[in-house]
């Protein structure tokens, strides 16, 4: 049995259903086998889910060309990175929900843009709790927009319309490109301090 075939099917289910439906039998059905021999080729179901988050993310990140020497320009490929592999696979959200995405390629992934901001002039904490503040920045906002849908305030009932702040502005694309780039700017404005302190 191709385990690339079960792999394929079990993302195709956790990304139409949720992870809680990928189940030995259901994609043993959808590949045409029994629920044993999806068990015999994968080690089980938890194997399985974990096997299927690895391969989304592995493959995401594979596909990512890292900037040489620009610590923002890495910062912003992995913040669009990250958002554009949340919103194509929310699987992968409702798995980091429980726990981190304990993948080797995912920990560089982290290493890098922590290494980015250092360069930018960075302690090693802030480096670290300013990739967090970026991590949490996209998934938040992916959770927001999977969760409500893009045009959630302009289908609402006309008072609630009328009092939303997004009335005029409701582009998700805006609100994210916005939210990174003031994020980035308070990254910079500590580092600058950082090298004000030392001269």
């Amino acid at each position: 049995m191709q385990i690339d075939a079960i792999i394929a099917a079990a993302t195709q289910i956790a990304d139409d259903a949720g992870l809680d439906e990928v189940t030995l039998r259901a994609v043993g059905s959808a590949v045409g086998v029994s629920a044993m021999a999806v068990h015999r080729a994968t080690g089980g179901i938890d194997a399985l889910r974990h096997r299927l988050i690895a391969a989304v993310v592995d493959e995401a990140i594979s596909q990512v060309h890292w900037p040489q020497s620009d610590w923002r320009a890495t910062v912003e490929v992995f913040a669009y990175g990250l958002r554009d592999l949340l919103m194509r696979h929310p699987l992968v959200l409702e798995a980091h929900r429980k726990a981190s995405l304990d993948t080797p390629r995912a920990d560089d992934v982290a290493h890098r843009v922590v290494a980015a901001l250092a360069s930018a002039g960075l302690s090693p904490e802030q480096a670290a709790y300013g990739y967090a503040a970026v991590h949490d920045f996209v998934t938040g906002h992916v959770a927001i927009r999977l969760g409500r849908g893009d045009h959630e305030v302009l289908t609402g009932d006309s008072e609630r319309l009328a009092a939303s702040v997004f009335v005029n502005f409701h582009d998700p694309d805006a609100r994210f490109d916005f939210g990174l780039r003031l994020l980035l700017d308070g990254l910079f404005a500590s580092a600058r301090r950082n090298t004000d302190v030392a001269q």
